[in-house]
């Protein structure tokens, strides 16, 4: 009994286990950067994966009326191909002066939308809004009881949807102070908490807006609430209530603000100090082991109010000094996991082949996974007992996902006339993914050919000089022979280079001839290629009838 008990509490209340994978467990590139259009993913590749670094943060945002599936997957194949890796804030729209709520009603949409794109990396990470304890984000409205119904039912659709999610909380303005249209950020979570006691165990990781207060202008070396390191505090207070002090960390808003490069209050040269900050807030202050990402906000935004936080000047190309300041920071070169994938769906090899012959043949393969196959990192492996000297595969071709991509390989039979066990499949890193192909190879000894051919008025072939061409059904020459013929019938030929069951032009030459073809379906053991009759009529040896036969008959018959 006590058995059954225990067993039914796992069910109950046991949360699945997920999928997602944790980001510190592999190589991890922290230095990230918040944009806010498309166009500004090149820059911010730039910015955070220099200098050693590969695979830096973005976090961008999708508002509720800009779900255009094919414009967000140009958005992450482009992000793909920079190494960037995404952290999704999802957002409302704005009415009058402030943000709708997000409407519980919708949170299928929103699931629906999220899981037909293929995303960059496995791990999905995915901000639920922006700092509700303020009303102009919430619907002119602060309510923690439906920010926690909001998250409960984006968790329970979107892990059921996917074990990929990583799912983050809004960050919150740890500044904002009780008020009308504010509440401060302890006295939100409290109430989280007492809205439901669980809901700070459905976060992955946690999110932090950890901004220098005050006025956005405070020393990178200040801690508490409100400040660079707010993010530690946050955690600390929380842990009462559930949350993981250990969790993974993402700040994913903070930032000096400035007026063409200088902070307010500070007497540096402009951009020396924020430079100085920036550098010190990376190098020395940024550096908790479970620190992920950081984020400031924002790489690019000309109109006010937020262009007193872009790292871009307005209207230029130019940054201002301290983008160029972190550029230069030595960074690491991330490893995020992705997922491969891949779907055969062609191959040219046949399960007969001729022995002591050369073929080349080809596998296509469609890559349904998230990662780009690049020839550094991926190749075609081989198993089987196929003797691995004869078998020769061309390096693989760069190919994204949804695209197609053809692996030409030649193989050179052995004499032996045997079966063997041949079998391919794509290696990412030394680890064998996706669908493997394996068929059982038939070696076998060639075919033979005889030709039969008449010259005009039934005169049958004789002598030499004859030329026997085989193209294969791609139109290309496999091989060529030389025939003797006697009575009109030629020598038997073994056919080597060739597919039994395969259909193949044979083609027959003698010069002041025209050219003679059939097209046959190769038999395993014999086959008899009957021509039509020759016909001389090419005297000028280009292979074809014309006037200029006429003409080089015509001078040959007056001299």
């Amino acid at each position: 009994m006590v058995i059954i008990i225990f067993l039914f509490l796992i069910f109950v209340f046991c949360r699945p286990v997920l999928a997602y994978t944790d980001p510190l467990a592999v190589p991890n590139n922290r230095f990230g950067i918040h944009i806010l259009e498309p166009e500004d993913i090149d820059s911010a590749a730039a910015l955070v994966n220099s200098q050693g670094g590969d695979w830096g943060y973005v976090t961008l945002i999708i508002r509720q009326n800009d779900r255009n599936l094919d414009k967000w997957q140009s958005v992450f194949d482009h992000l793909r191909r920079k190494h960037l890796i995404p952290i999704v804030r999802l957002a409302t729209y704005p009415e009058k002066n402030y943000w709708v709520k997000p409407d519980p009603n919708d949170v299928s949409n929103w699931v629906e939308f999220l899981n037909s794109l293929n995303w960059v990396v496995q791990n999905r990470y995915l901000i639920l809004f922006n700092e509700p304890n303020h009303a102009l984000e919430w619907g002119n409205d602060i309510s923690p009881q439906e920010y926690v119904n909001i998250v409960k039912l984006f968790y329970e659709k979107l892990t059921q949807s996917s074990p990929d999610y990583f799912i983050l909380p809004a960050g919150f303005d740890t500044a904002a102070p009780n008020s009308s249209t504010t509440m401060a950020a302890s006295t939100y979570w409290q109430k989280m908490y007492q809205a439901d006691p669980e809901v700070f165990r459905l976060f992955a990781g946690w999110n932090s807006h950890s901004y220098p207060n005050p006025d956005f202008s405070g020393l990178p070396t200040a801690t508490g609430l409100g400040t660079i390191k707010s993010y530690l505090s946050e955690l600390n207070y929380l842990s009462r209530f559930g949350l993981n002090p250990s969790l993974p960390v993402f700040v994913t808003e903070t930032g000096w603000t400035h007026k063409d490069g200088n902070i307010l209050g500070e007497s540096d040269p402009p951009g020396e100090a924020l430079s100085r900050f920036y550098q010190q807030a990376f190098t020395q202050i940024w550096i908790e082991p479970n620190l992920v990402a950081v984020t400031p906000f924002i790489l690019n935004y000309a109109q006010p109010p937020f262009n007193q936080f872009s790292w871009q000047k307005p209207g230029s190309k130019e940054f201002y000094p301290h983008y160029y300041a972190i550029q230069s920071v030595p960074k690491i070169s991330g490893r995020p996991k992705q997922l491969h994938s891949s779907q055969l769906v062609k191959f040219t090899l046949p399960q007969t082949l001729i022995d002591s012959s050369s073929y080349e043949f080809a596998l296509f393969f469609k890559n349904t996974g998230q990662s780009i196959w690049e020839p550094n990192r991926f190749n075609l492996s081989v198993s089987g007992n196929f003797p691995d000297e004869l078998i020769q595969i061309n390096q693989i071709e760069t190919t994204e996902p949804n695209q197609t991509l053809e692996i030409k390989f030649k193989l050179f039979t052995p004499e032996q006339k045997t079966s063997f066990l041949l079998g391919f499949q794509l290696v990412a890193d030394n680890q064998k993914f996706g669908e493997k192909f394996e068929q059982v190879l038939d070696i076998v000894p060639p075919p033979n050919l005889m030709a039969k051919v008449k010259h005009w008025f039934n005169r049958p072939a004789r002598g030499s000089g004859y030329r026997l061409l085989v193209y294969d059904e791609t139109n290309q020459l496999i091989t060529e022979f030389k025939l003797r013929f006697q009575n009109g019938l030629s020598q038997s030929i073994s056919l080597y280079n060739l597919i039994p069951g395969s259909l193949y032009r044979f083609v027959l030459l003698k010069p002041y001839y025209l050219p003679r073809q059939v097209i046959i379906r190769l038999q395993a053991e014999s086959n008899e290629v009957i021509f039509p009759p020759l016909i001389k009529l090419d005297f000028n040896l280009d292979q074809k009838f014309s006037f200029k036969d006429l003409f080089y008959f015509w001078r040959w018959f007056t001299t």
